[in-house]
């Protein structure tokens, strides 16, 4: 899914600060419980009511998922083809089986009822037809738990894209382990064998092992999950791990 979108530096840093809340506490605060579940709620707060889609990559059992996962207003329906128009304009095709479960609310819902104008979230699996379509009432969409279950155990990365006071927000989230550091660039190697290179700045707000931290205190060798907007410098890292020696005080 990685498009090239425009850079959303300010709608980012809102929803940094949405999500973020205290996580950057510094130590003379109540630090948080665990850097991972610092990370796991930041990762998890992406998926708003304001999702548009998303593709979240996992490795389960030595086998790598990736799940895809559409929101929009059904335009059409014939057979087993669902056509999907999304809020920022894109128009995408899912198909249907036999196995696809139809829910709203839980409960099931019959796949006939499925027509034009619902509103309804998809999830995916690879180019595979839909596991799940969740057919929402009126505005509201309680899909978010069966989302935010894909980002739990054995999560690599993922895609969230978002609409977000009025423009499209692309959020990109990497785990793994630091690869190399230096003071313009992080590289992750994941555990799905994929290496990613990325951008940090002095606006990169960093923790370590539950406290605030800066870029210096990480090193090769740390677990992290960062977040970023797009292809722009990571916004948050949470790492775990011995400290850089340029980072001890």
């Amino acid at each position: 899914m990685r498009r090239n979108r425009p850079r959303q530096l300010a709608l980012f840093i809102a929803l940094v600060v949405t999500i973020g809340g205290a996580t950057f506490s510094s130590p003379a605060s109540s630090a948080p419980a665990s850097s991972d579940q610092n990370a796991n709620s930041a990762v998890k707060a992406l998926v708003r009511p304001s999702l548009i889609r998303a593709e979240i990559v996992t490795l389960s059992a030595g086998s790598v998922n990736d799940f895809r996962v559409d929101r929009g207003v059904v335009s059409k329906i014939r057979g087993r083809l669902l056509t999907l128009a999304e809020r920022d304009g894109t128009v995408v095709q899912v198909r249907l089986s036999p196995a696809t479960q139809f829910v709203t609310d839980r409960q099931t819902r019959a796949a006939k009822r499925v027509r034009p104008d619902l509103h309804v979230t998809v999830m995916s699996r690879g180019s595979e037809a839909a596991s799940w379509l969740y057919v929402a009432r009126g505005s509201s969409d309680s899909s978010a738990p069966r989302i935010k279950s894909l980002l739990a155990s054995g999560f690599v990365r993922a895609e969230v894209i978002s609409w977000i006071g009025g423009a499209v927000l692309d959020n990109r989230v990497d785990t793994g382990v630091i690869e190399s550091i230096d003071g313009t660039s992080l590289t992750l190697s994941e555990s799905d064998g994929a290496t990613v290179q990325m951008q940090i700045d002095s606006a990169t707000q960093v923790q370590v092992n539950r406290q605030a931290a800066t870029t210096t205190d990480l090193a090769i060798g740390m677990r992290a999950t960062t977040i970023r907007s797009g292809e722009g410098a990571v916004g948050e890292v949470w790492a775990i791990g011995r400290r850089s020696s340029a980072g001890k005080k």
